[in-house]
């Protein structure tokens, strides 16, 4: 009976003792330190945590006879049973086979080691260190072959992607495609930075040939945020910007423009000044003698701030997971009256419905505003010698005296309003059924609204108003709708453990339409309502409806041997509305093939050779960058006057229907080798690339009495080469200190292969200039400036007579006379080619304990611009201010800038071709992991604490606001680029 009692005892204890939980703590290592972001999950449960920045991590609600698994990609994934431990240090070993990441690919994804393509996958870290909603500009100098222009630096502002060079001359031809979530979108700014996970741009033809006509220009394929298995995290990131102006000029103040005007206005014979009764107004000398001078920069321009809200929820079980984000961005612009903000939400849900279909949705909603500086201002050549306020403080309509009809930059800024608003929604819904675990159907859907709505406003004061107009109003409407179908099908059949077979088949149908209203009207009783107010007049009332569709069919096989060999080849076939009738239908194919040499027995045994894969990819892709119906005859509104009754009418369009128009097609040839070396030390990729693009979108003048103006039509060829390098060198790997090196280089050469065919009477191709302005010619880039060449300034005892420009005198500029017949006429000029000679970037990563360092210095080389302010001849009269120089003197007899005079100098726009090389530190950034143990009690997860620096020095002789944009664009002051300092915190929960 004792025993009984006894072995009751012991059994419930033993019980007891088992079903008691327990926390275990640890270290996650490699051999290299302490490893962050590992998955530590107990087997058979949604209970998991991820390692803190130190490796460490605590779970909850353990057992004995629980198993932990321990996972991270790129190593072997182990699994600890727990017993009776209560601290488990462990250290993952590097899984040779899996080592790579997988990468998103179009319509699917595929292991880097796999890759055949030319593609590059983006450091989302690094690049959202950039605080704008401009995801443009953080793909600047993250990938070879990808160059960003800056486009608008006004707040809500964009950039230009191209990559690897132009390839069309058509507008809105050398876009690359984008795709977010496997869905195309027309404006990459439409992603929050903050939900982005993965960027990978693809480059070749194997790689963008399977997205057919609308990837000749390179596909940018983003993927954002989904639910995660294990506990529910919240995630916070916040920061706040002030932008300061950065700029490589300086204007002329009050005094310098006196002394240019002084000069401009000197006798060039006797060397005397002018009286200045004889050179100035009398409103000026007032100014002059009273010292009244105006800074235009500093009145008009003030610090701005930034702030950015990111919050997001991820949870998920194995049937269900959820990720959800709001994201709320703000900014002021430095020119007052300009600024953008936009909120956004995001909910991104897969469910498991059945073992054999899964359900996924995404939905978007974006609100945005964006207000506009207005007025037409322009700061950087306006004279300092003016009275933009009176005594009391308040500005005057007319800044240079009563006498003077100019009118106050700031007046109309002040009575006018420039708004945009914009509602995006997006709806994608799909369904994922496995027939065997080998073979899937993928019905995809997408549903885009974006409705932009503006209005701009002038009131009863503005100069508009001069002309009797009480108030005018501009309302406009865009209304943008995008359906997306696609089906989906992939087979993964396993034939032998020595080969690998991929098979996928697309059909899909993509259809875009756009409709614009504009109402222009004026006659407002009184300004309180702006252009929301009721009005008289109907002044014009535009409509703009337009519709493009294509239908596309598409495969890929994939095939491997022994993983050494690889082969991909796509198909697609596309038809485009836009085209002609009989001209609808383009096939674009593509075959690539990779060897994995590190595979090969014969180097199996080389230590320092971790990969090295040699690729070939060979394919076609193509544009269909036009407008719909270019094709087609159209009719352009012309009302007339019957009586007095306006009577609707229409004319033929002034461009020349082509019932012919055809697909442009660009065929590439890319080769490549991916290395990694001497156990990851050196890791990079060398690449050669030549695309050829024929049947050119040319845009044609033709004679008026034809009654059109111009035509487009399919001629000529246009070539783009080039060599791409990236080299990642991890110098140190310590437990407390890593360091890490990249280097980027880009090269492309763009030329003019041929154009109609037609020749001159010299037997020469003839050139032709496009409606942009633009001169095509054969052997030259399709970005060029076609000017004299500039060959300084005219010195005293320089032989002047027998230049090209007799006439001439000392301090003038001077130009080649090419053809050495003493005149400068078009057979003089030359071609600039405006394109870098080469782009890149150079990175460091460094991490020391709890601080981690980054900074990015970004280099364009060989490039070129014409500045427009140096070529204005009212600026080297006096008449305006601008750049300020050390312009020749008798005196001081400048080598590089002209003598001011009252007269037009000749060959000014050759003098202003200008070289837009620069060096700048775009990015530095250093941030504190703030450890667990400081915050464990309070629910975080994970703390950082992080300030940064964006475009700090910029090293350039390119004088304007920023080395990529001119500082006078039609008459108006670009948007200044700024200087940016951060300070950030993220959070997760």
């Amino acid at each position: 009976m004792r025993y009984g009692i006894v072995k009751l005892l012991v059994l419930l204890c033993t019980a007891y003792g088992f079903s008691q939980t327990k926390t275990i703590t640890g270290t996650v290592s490699d051999n290299t330190g302490p490893m962050p972001g590992v998955n530590v999950l107990i087997k058979g449960t949604t209970n998991g945590v991820v390692t803190d920045f130190d490796g460490m991590f605590n779970i909850d609600d353990v057992s004995n006879s629980d198993v932990l698994v321990f996972s991270y990609i790129g190593f072997v994934t182990q699994e600890i049973p727990v017993g009776a431990q209560d601290v488990i240090n462990i250290v993952l070993q590097e899984d040779t086979q899996a080592l790579d990441e997988v990468i998103v690919v179009g319509y699917g994804t595929q292991k880097k080691s796999n890759v055949i393509g030319s593609v590059t996958s983006v450091e989302i870290e690094e690049a959202t260190n950039v605080p704008t909603t401009n995801v443009s500009e953080m793909l600047r100098g993250r990938a070879a072959g990808v160059q960003v222009n800056l486009g608008d630096a006004r707040p809500g502002g964009g950039s230009n992607i191209v990559i690897r060079g132009n390839v069309s001359v058509a507008p809105n031809g050398n876009s690359p495609l984008i795709i977010v979530d496997g869905l195309p979108f027309d404006n990459l700014n439409d992603v929050a930075p903050d939900d982005i996970a993965n960027i990978e741009i693809l480059k070749d033809a194997s790689s963008t040939a399977i997205y057919g006509s609308r990837a000749s220009n390179g596909v940018i394929l983003v993927t954002t945020k989904t639910g995660r298995t294990g506990k529910a995290t919240i995630d916070y990131h916040g920061y706040t910007t002030i932008q300061t102006l950065t700029k490589n000029f300086n204007q002329y103040d009050g005094q310098q423009f006196i002394d240019l005007r002084r000069e401009a206005n000197r006798n060039r014979f006797t060397g005397a000044y002018l009286n200045d009764e004889n050179i100035f107004s009398p409103f000026e000398l007032e100014a002059i003698e009273n010292r009244n001078f105006v800074d235009w920069e500093d009145l008009v321009l003030r610090d701005a701030v930034i702030q950015s809200h990111s919050l997001s929820f991820s949870s998920g079980t194995e049937k269900t997971k959820i990720f959800s984000s709001v994201n709320y961005f703000t900014q002021e612009g430095i020119i007052p009256n300009s600024s953008f903000d936009r909120g956004t939400f995001k909910l991104n849900i897969e469910q498991q419905l059945t073992d054999k279909l899964v359900f996924r949705g995404i939905i978007n909603y974006q609100n945005a505003n964006q207000d506009r500086e207005t007025g037409g201002l322009n700061f950087t050549t306006i004279t300092p010698l003016a009275k933009p306020f009176d005594e009391e403080g308040e500005l005057v309509k007319f800044y240079l005296g009563p006498s003077n009809t100019a009118v106050n930059p700031l007046w109309d800024q002040r009575e006018s309003t420039d708004e945009t608003k914009i509602n995006l929604t997006d709806i994608n819904l799909s369904l994922v059924y496995n027939f065997t675990p080998n073979l899937s159907y993928t019905l995809k859907t997408f549903l885009r609204n974006r409705n932009t709505n503006r209005g701009i406003y002038r009131s009863t004061l503005h100069s508009a108003g001069d002309e009797g107009i009480d108030g005018i109003a501009v309302l406009s409407n865009t209304l943008f709708k995008q359906v997306l179908v696609e089906n989906i099908l992939n087979y993964t059949p396993q034939i032998h453990e020595d080969h690998t077979l991929d098979f996928t088949a697309v059909q899909a149908f993509d259809e875009q339409r756009n409709e614009y209203t504009q109402i222009d009207k004026s006659g407002f009783t009184n300004d309180a309502l702006g252009y929301n107010g009721n009005a008289t007049t109907l002044l014009n009332n535009p409509r703009d409806v337009s519709q493009r569709r294509l239908l596309s069919f598409l495969g890929r096989v994939r095939y491997g041997y022994l993983d050494r060999y690889l082969l991909e080849a796509t198909a697609r076939a596309d038809g485009a509305s836009v085209f002609a009738e009989n001209n609808k239908w383009g096939f674009f194919p593509a075959v690539s093939v990779a060897w994995k040499m590190q595979n090969e027995p014969f180097l199996q045994s080389v230590e320092a050779i971790n990969e090295l894969k040699l690729r070939v990819s060979y394919g076609a892709t193509g544009n269909q960058g036009i407008n719909p119906l270019e094709s087609l005859g159209v009719a352009d509104d012309l009302p007339y006057v019957f009586g007095d009754q306006t009577v609707g009418g229409a004319t033929a369009s002034s461009r020349l229907p082509n019932p012919n128009l055809k697909w442009e097609t660009t065929t590439t040839l890319n080769t490549g080798v991916d290395f990694r070396l001497f156990n990851n030390l050196f890791e990079g990729t060398f690449e050669y690339y030549k695309a050829n693009t024929t049947d050119l979108l040319l845009d044609r003048s033709i004679a008026g009495t034809t009654g059109f103006n111009v035509i487009r039509f399919n001629a000529g060829e246009l070539q783009n080469q080039g060599i791409e390098a990236s080299l990642t060198t991890n110098i140190f790997r310590k437990e407390n200190f890593r360091w890490s090196l990249g280097l980027i280089f880009s090269r492309n050469r763009n030329e003019v292969i041929s154009l109609t065919g037609e020749l001159d009477d010299e037997g020469n191709p003839i050139d032709l200039t496009d409606t942009s302005g633009r001169r095509l010619s054969v052997g030259q880039s399709i970005n060029n400036i076609w000017l004299p060449k500039y060959d300084g300034i005219y010195q005293v005892g320089d032989d002047i007579a027998g230049s090209g420009n007799p006439l001439a005198q000392p301090g003038d500029v001077r130009v080649v006379d090419q053809d050495g017949n003493g005149q400068i006429d078009d057979r003089d000029n030359v071609f600039t080619n405006t394109d870098p000679d080469w782009y890149g970037s150079i990175t460091n990563t460094i991490s020391y304990k709890n601080f981690d360092l980054f900074a990015d210095i970004y280099i364009v080389d060989g490039a070129t611009r014409l500045n427009p302010v140096l070529a204005n001849g009212e600026l080297w009269k006096g008449a305006i201010n601008g750049i300020r120089a050390k312009y020749y003197t008798p005196e001081y007899p400048s080598t590089e800038y002209p003598r001011p005079k009252p007269d037009t100098h000749l060959h000014l726009f050759s003098f202003a071709v200008r070289d837009a090389s620069y060096v700048r530190l775009r990015t530095l950034t250093l941030g504190y992991n703030i450890p667990r143990e400081t915050f464990s009690k309070i629910g975080l997860q994970s703390a950082k604490l992080y300030v940064t620096g964006t475009n700090l020095f910029t090293f350039t002789d390119f004088r304007s606001y920023s080395p990529e944009q001119n500082p006078v664009n039609g008459g108006e002051t670009a948007f200044p680029e700024t200087r940016n300092i951060t300070l950030g915190v993220k959070l997760g929960f």
